[in-house]
């Protein structure tokens, strides 16, 4: 019996199902320069059963994130899931949509003139959120515990040097926005991450990838502006009723 995918090339699996390119980059598998290749015998050439890598694909093509309510959680076990969740997935994906960054813009650079934008907005970002990340991480998830610690164990929490959350707060805010109006110029240039007729398959991942990332991004963000600071906000407000009081 034959399978959906006996006579594709890694290639076309890559151009049409872009989540492909997470696996075939774990098995070490060139699909752009050696996406002629078949598929199959790719497969057993690396001593892998193509039904399973084909399942992998599948998986990973219809996986979709479940639906939570945040509001619902409390500010340490929501500090956790930002940490786990969205800071894991930048420090991890960060370098790898560099790579196809730098690699599309130096290839392509000259044939889609929007690449070279493309190339300075990521890099902008990128150095944006790795500076951003460890402040939160350093100063406001720690401060935002050690509130939700006090509060159970109906203690007074100790003064923070930076006076009032509101200030390393007011900080996130103002990055966060930075973020986003370097997304919106992305997504502007890139016609929502639309690939011209004649993209590369590195080209299509470039765009899958950012599109990707785009998404946790708009998520990671409302969670903490809409969500989490506020959260923290009114735990500290409710120790300094308890003073006035």
């Amino acid at each position: 019996m034959e399978n959906r995918f006996d006579n594709l090339t890694v290639g076309e699996i890559v151009a049409n199902k872009p989540q492909a390119a997470d696996v075939f980059i774990k098995l070490n598998v060139d699909f752009c320069c050696g996406g002629r290749k078949n598929f199959a015998e790719v497969c057993e050439k690396q001593g892998k059963d193509p039904q399973e890598v084909w399942n992998e694909i599948e998986a990973l093509t219809q996986k979709s994130s479940p639906s939570l309510d945040f509001k619902s959680f409390e500010v340490d076990f929501l500090i956790d899931y930002v940490n786990n969740v969205h800071h894991t997935y930048l420090y991890k994906n960060l370098p790898e949509i560099k790579f196809f960054v730098e690699k599309v813009s130096t290839k392509h650079g000259e044939k889609y003139l929007y690449l070279n934008e493309l190339s300075a907005l990521y890099h902008d970002l990128e150095q944006d959120l790795l500076s951003h990340l460890p402040k939160e991480e350093n100063i406001i998830f720690p401060y935002g515990k050690a509130l939700q610690y006090a509060m159970k164990a109906q203690q007074q929490p100790d003064a923070p040097f930076f006076g009032t959350v509101a200030n390393p707060i007011g900080v996130m805010h103002h990055e966060h926005e930075r973020a986003g109006e370097i997304l919106f110029r992305i997504r502007e240039i890139t016609n929502n991450y639309t690939p011209p007729v004649d993209a590369c398959n590195s080209h299509l991942v470039m765009l899958s990838k950012l599109a990707e990332l785009d998404a946790d991004l708009i998520q990671h963000i409302h969670i903490e502006n809409n969500i989490l600071f506020p959260k923290i906000e009114a735990l500290e407000a409710s120790f300094e009723e308890q003073v006035v009081n």
